[in-house]
């Protein structure tokens, strides 16, 4: 092995074998001696993804209801800026994704291990990194990205559970004599939630994810289609607006790009990491594709409605079958995600659980405890069929923690000992993403406290 393929110094066996938390057994201290994991080896197993499944994942975990408000976000910051805003907000969300997969496979690689989870990954680089002088905070910062995880994941997937509900409400109720609480179709969704929410294995979910895929594509070019009859000249709406405005933008592009927490859960799940990072790499491709398919339907949807565009695009359609059937196929779109955003959440219990059950009994443990996980979902969208504005202020603060903060102190910790200046561009770079985290956390928090108080009806 060359000595540009060696281990950091900061990284050797002998640190990794006395850590606490992330201790070897001397089995696999001796394997490592003997043998260094290639880097980004290729995985073996009958049950791993492949490069195009990995992409369709990609997609999905981050192209979801939040498509729709693409035109809303336009009309809080113009048109022109729209666009290059949009290509800043993926910039940022995919370099963050970047960042934190990187370190995953860097530690992968000096623990001689296959894969990590999103806080294996936060755990290892405070255990390992910057010549372990952060160590004493491994703990804490694992049970944060955890805690970060679950209330963010567990929330979506409440979320998706009433969205879904309430589409099909409102369409059957539409064309209908019956009329029901929503909390019946809660529980009738639960016949599909189990099968569908069940499925363990995320190569098993690459149809559920390119069905869903499908689906939105379907419903985003009708959408366009509606959009560009009798559309406006670009001249009529604002190249840009006020930038008191800007925020709301920034804040409801970031949450509806966000989907760091599934990634890692994907990129664990591929045969081929490599293929994951790099030039052009399933990551960026499965990023630029969303990135252009939100600036299509965001300018497309803000040039014919401009300022009386809607939270979605789809409650400025014309009320007739058209519009019914994209809403149906959006809520089909969402129930097909569910599974694929509970990984994140089931990720997070699992890892607390898993050791309560027998070796023979641990895919029985597991089941059952998806299972649980799903019923909860349902559980609480009966009791709290109103809990989405709620809700979204836990996405605020979560996704803006787990998709700009964490990946970034991850990545100076990780490899702190190579930063030569204090002022490097690591540095420089790191500043600027927390202070976008902050503007991001307090802007979505404005937002998702003014829409508490409006559903509410607090004064």
């Amino acid at each position: 092995m060359s000595k540009s393929e060696s281990p950091p110094s900061s990284y050797d066996l002998h640190d990794v074998k006395t850590s606490s938390v992330l201790e070897l057994t001397t089995n696999e201290v001796m394997q490592s001696m003997e043998k260094i994991r290639q880097k980004n080896a290729p995985r073996e197993g009958k049950l791993k993804t492949s490069d195009l499944g990995a992409l369709i994942h990609i997609i999905k975990s981050s192209m979801g209801s939040g498509t729709l408000a693409m035109s809303y976000a336009f009309s809080n910051i113009g048109l022109l800026v729209g666009v290059f805003g949009m290509a800043f907000v993926a910039l940022i969300c995919a370099h963050c994704t970047h960042i934190l997969v990187k370190c995953s496979q860097e530690l992968c690689y000096q623990r001689n291990l296959s894969s990590m989870s999103y806080a294996d990954t936060v755990e290892s680089a405070f255990k390992l990194g910057a010549s372990r002088r952060f160590s004493h905070w491994s703990k804490f910062m694992r049970a944060l990205a955890n805690f970060f995880l679950f209330i963010t994941y567990y929330g979506v997937t409440t979320t998706y559970v009433i969205l879904v509900a309430t589409s099909f409400k409102q369409v059957i109720e539409n064309h209908s004599d019956v009329s029901m609480d929503t909390r019946w179709y809660v529980l009738i969704l639960t016949v599909i939630l189990l099968p569908v929410g069940i499925v363990r294995h995320i190569k098993f979910l690459v149809p559920f994810s390119a069905m869903a895929n499908v689906f939105l594509l379907i419903g985003c070019t009708v959408t366009i289609y509606f959009c560009v009859i009798d559309m406006p000249p670009l001249s009529s709406r604002p190249m840009v607006v006020t930038i008191t405005r800007w925020p709301l933008f920034f804040s409801t592009a970031l949450f509806a790009m966000e989907g760091i927490g599934t990634v890692m859960p994907i990129e664990n799940s591929v045969r081929k990491p490599a293929n994951f990072l790099g030039c052009p790499g399933v990551l960026n491709i499965g990023m630029a594709i969303i990135a252009v398919s939100f600036v299509l339907l965001g300018a497309v949807g803000y040039i014919k409605y401009g300022e009386d565009v809607k939270g979605s695009i789809t409650l400025n359609l014309p009320q007739d079958v058209s519009a019914e059937i994209i809403k149906i196929l959006v809520a089909l779109a969402i129930l097909l995600t569910y599974p694929l955003q509970l990984t994140a959440a089931i990720e997070v219990v699992w890892g607390g659980v898993s050791a309560k059950f027998s070796e023979e009994n641990q895919d029985k443990g597991y089941y059952l405890t998806r299972a649980l996980l799903i019923m909860g979902t349902v559980l609480i969208a009966i009791v709290l069929p109103n809990l989405s504005p709620a809700l979204s202020l836990v996405g605020a603060i979560g996704f803006s923690g787990l998709g700009l903060l964490m990946p970034t102190i991850t990545e100076l910790v990780t490899y702190w000992d190579y930063i030569s200046k204090p002022c490097g561009v690591t540095i420089i770079k790191a500043v600027i993403l927390v202070l976008f985290w902050a503007i991001a956390t307090v802007s979505g928090t404005i937002t998702s406290v003014q829409e508490i108080v409006a559903e509410y009806h607090i004064s």
